[in-house]
């Protein structure tokens, strides 16, 4: 166990985890973990490597989960904890990031210690999308309330280097939230809440062409959303102090 753990760059007692299912790997850590044992990454997690038989042209691999909720928690920290050069998360509200993943904030300030550079977007709590979005899954303003939130509890943090926090004001289709080369994308349902809509584990080395199509449509709302107020902690006092926008 100690020298399949070596090989892979992780401790014994987390690849013990993995292999009797209590936790999930990253991909890239899957595969090592595979090479080592020589076998196929499916083999061991055929929910992260689903095998397509027969294959069908236009068709890519991709595991898709019924729902964003029956994501497995350990499946978000190993996303977000082994990521080493780049995150961005496109939400709407996102409080689930918070509420359901343990340390979440914590997550993404020890990515930003290791040099990860992060970029987050989340609703315009006062734009028409967000409104509108809040009537189809008829809970009102709620959503707006929990773009707010959200804002409130990254605030603290909007002064972090490598850390990057924005708002949009786009309709927005389809929730990412990418690690490096893994992403998973919930796309919305016509009046479903986030949450009961399905969630899509999508590699670039999988399916470079729909890995690239995600990335595209989160490049265009970034591009289009403004920065917030942050906030810088003030040497003489201990207190923050309101930066530009």
């Amino acid at each position: 166990m100690q020298a399949l753990a070596d090989s892979v760059g992780v401790d014994a007692k987390t690849v013990e985890r993995w292999l009797s299912g209590t936790s999930v790997p990253y991909p890239e850590n899957a595969r090592r973990v595979a090479e080592a044992l020589q076998c196929e990454p499916a083999e061991l997690w055929p929910d992260l490597f689903p095998v397509l038989t027969p294959p069908s042209a236009g068709t890519v691999a991709v595991s898709v989960y019924a729902s964003r909720a029956d994501v497995p928690v350990t499946v978000w920290t190993e996303l977000f904890g082994a990521a080493r050069e780049q995150i961005d998360i496109l939400v709407y509200g996102g409080t689930f990031l918070f509420d359901a993943i343990p340390r979440f904030h914590k997550l993404l300030t020890a990515a930003t210690e290791r040099g990860v550079s992060i970029r987050f977007v989340i609703g315009d709590p006062d734009s028409e999308a967000v409104a509108q979005r809040g009537e189809e899954e008829e809970i009102g303003s709620n959503l707006a309330g929990r773009c707010r939130m959200t804002l409130a509890r990254l605030q603290p943090l909007s002064g972090t280097t490598g850390l990057e926090i924005r708002t949009h004001t786009t309709p927005l289709y389809t929730s990412m939230f990418r690690a490096d080369g893994t992403l998973i994308a919930n796309p919305h349902l016509y009046g479903a809440p986030a949450s009961d809509n399905p969630a899509l584990v999508i590699r670039a080395d999988d399916a470079p062409e729909l890995w690239h199509d995600h990335l595209l449509a989160f490049q265009r709302a970034w591009d289009t959303a403004q920065p917030i107020r942050t906030h810088t902690p003030n040497s003489a006092s201990g207190r923050t102090t309101d930066g530009p926008h």
